[in-house]
């Protein structure tokens, strides 16, 4: 079973804005010569910074609600 959890809409993005923040962070990191394990984290902090940290608040946001929804699942299936 596959269970698919959207960003609260309260702390999502827009497509375009998310999408304009990583290319930006990708050409960053290229710039920087950043390669392997340190891309990922460089990504992320670049991200959140280019959108003001919107895309940290979203991430918390999605990763509570996942919690919630997984704890609902795990009742419902408890006998």
């Amino acid at each position: 079973i596959l269970v698919v959890i959207p960003c609260p809409e309260e702390a999502a993005l827009s497509a375009g804005e998310v999408e304009g923040a990583v290319a930006s962070a990708l050409e960053d990191a290229r710039r920087e010569g950043l390669r392997g394990k340190a891309v990922t984290p460089f990504l992320l902090a670049r991200v959140a910074e280019l959108t003001g940290g919107r895309t940290l608040a979203a991430n918390l946001a999605l990763l509570r609600e996942n919690a919630r929804t997984a704890a609902l699942i795990a009742i419902a299936l408890s006998p």
